[in-house]
């Protein structure tokens, strides 16, 4: 499995989720996947009547090319609820390649108007998805490469976290 490919694609969906979300002055952003063979990326949005039709076309088209890439990374808004019971705005992520047991899924926080970050990344499955604890350090790395990697996101990251 590689880490390296894995996490950075990951960080840099997760930094361009960030991207698109500070400009949307509070909408809800599209599905979409990047998928990448050979050093190549291209990226697929899925606009539909409704986010669950969205999410299930974005399912579709990933398992039908999970088998013909080298990677690919998901992303969506949703919500998790807090220990007061009140709901989050997140971006949820999704992460494969070669040798993973399952997707990795991770989450970030976000306030939606005004755009803020909030909190640390949330991975949900790290070992369920085939990691080994001593792993994590590269992982995150790797994450934290993806999300620099990503030029104009990486301009404004730490600015905006609260």
């Amino acid at each position: 499995m590689d880490i390296d490919l894995i996490g950075s694609i990951a960080g840099l969906i997760l930094a361009h989720s960030a991207y698109i979300g500070s400009g949307q002055d509070g909408e809800l952003m599209v599905p979409y996947v990047i998928f990448q063979s050979d050093g190549a990326r291209e990226v697929q949005n899925f606009e539909a009547e409704t986010q669950q039709d969205a999410v299930d076309a974005a399912h579709a088209a990933i398992a039908k090319y999970q088998g013909k890439v080298d990677a690919w990374a998901y992303a969506q808004e949703g919500l998790v609820t807090l220990g007061d019971g009140s709901k989050q705005d997140i971006y949820l992520i999704k992460a494969w390649a070669p040798g993973l047991v399952e997707p990795i899924q991770l989450y970030q926080m976000f306030h939606p108007k005004p755009f803020k970050l909030t909190g640390n990344i949330k991975i949900l499955n790290f070992e369920d998805a085939g990691f080994k604890i001593d792993q994590a350090e590269q992982f995150h790395a790797a994450l934290d490469s993806g999300i620099t990697s990503h030029k104009k996101a990486n301009e404004k990251w730490e600015s905006w976290y609260e």
